[in-house]
């Protein structure tokens, strides 16, 4: 292991403090009142886990949250070796069991590792509620936003279905992952020849698969 035994309890000790019942209404009202960035988004369990890592790590001395770039992509922090907070839900909105989780650029993850022997990957695993069939979530978000944002006109211009919307998540595992050398080469990509709306190639990520990798930590919640 690449990260030291001193910086890993403390980062655990931070982490088992986390709320692990999150309400998306009650999340996007309490950014829209302190005015912050992401009461827009749609996609908001990520970001509040973001938001939670930093809240709870930021009094570890070693933490630097300021964005970590390399190339075309960021890590979100820096103690030790770069850092990624990723949110997992393990079914789908089908009931369909899930264990793959998509990181980061390919390209960075592999020159971090080069600088620093590694990366890692903190990801909050649990389970969501998709229980917004009639779309009443969607309309009260809609209209707390200020109307559709610009991606969503050009959906529906498409004509491409909505993406059923969480309503909550519940976080029971956190999974503090160390990607060295060995491990990075083992690792599965996601979007490798895919390509953006604008027909430009996207960047290849790695894959974590949570069913092949064992993390160096579980936190579990009741």
């Amino acid at each position: 292991m690449i990260l030291s035994k001193q910086l890993l309890n403390e980062i655990v000790t931070g982490l088992l403090k986390m709320p692990n019942k999150w309400n998306a209404r009650k999340i996007y009202l309490e950014w829209k009142r302190i005015n912050s960035r992401h009461f827009r988004q749609t996609e908001w369990i990520g970001w509040r886990f973001q938001e939670l890592c930093e809240q709870y790590l930021k009094s570890i001395q070693k933490f630097n949250f300021s964005p970590q770039r390399y190339g075309y992509a960021d890590f979100d922090a820096f103690a030790e070796i770069p850092w990624d907070f990723k949110t997992h839900i393990r079914q789908n909105p089908r009931g369909q069991q899930t264990h793959k989780v998509p990181g980061t650029d390919r390209r960075a993850t592999f020159q971090a590792i080069k600088d620093y022997g590694a990366v890692g990957f903190i990801i909050g695993i649990g389970d969501a509620v998709f229980n917004d069939k009639d779309r009443s979530f969607q309309l009260w978000h809609n209209k707390l936003k200020g109307g559709l944002s610009e991606y969503e006109k050009e959906r529906v211009s498409r004509g491409a279905p909505s993406r059923l919307r969480k309503t909550a998540f519940s976080l029971c595992e956190i999974w503090i992952i160390e990607v060295d050398e060995k491990l990075y080469k083992n690792l599965e990509t996601f979007m490798e020849g895919f390509r953006n709306r604008d027909g430009n190639p996207r960047k290849a990520k790695v894959m974590l698969d949570l069913n092949k990798i064992e993390p160096i930590y579980k936190i579990e919640f009741s």
